[in-house]
């Protein structure tokens, strides 16, 4: 059985729990944790609070893969 491969710009977003300091600054893939350069595809928002501190991270994921 052949593994596939995620691909990251459509990958189902994760909780901000866990996020290394690069993934929430949008310095690295939210999914694979790649350094980003060219090309990174922007994914949004993870919102998520605790009491009155909000936890909002902007993030950014690898570009789609071109197809050969």
């Amino acid at each position: 059985m052949a593994a596939t491969k995620t691909v990251c710009a459509t990958a189902p977003l994760p909780s901000a729990d866990g996020l290394t300091w690069d993934q929430a600054a949008g310095r690295a893939c939210i999914i694979c944790n790649k350094r980003l350069t060219v090309g990174a595809v922007y994914r949004g928002w993870i919102r998520e609070q605790i009491g009155a501190h909000r936890l909002d991270k902007e993030v950014w994921a690898c570009p789609i893969p071109e197809e050969a």
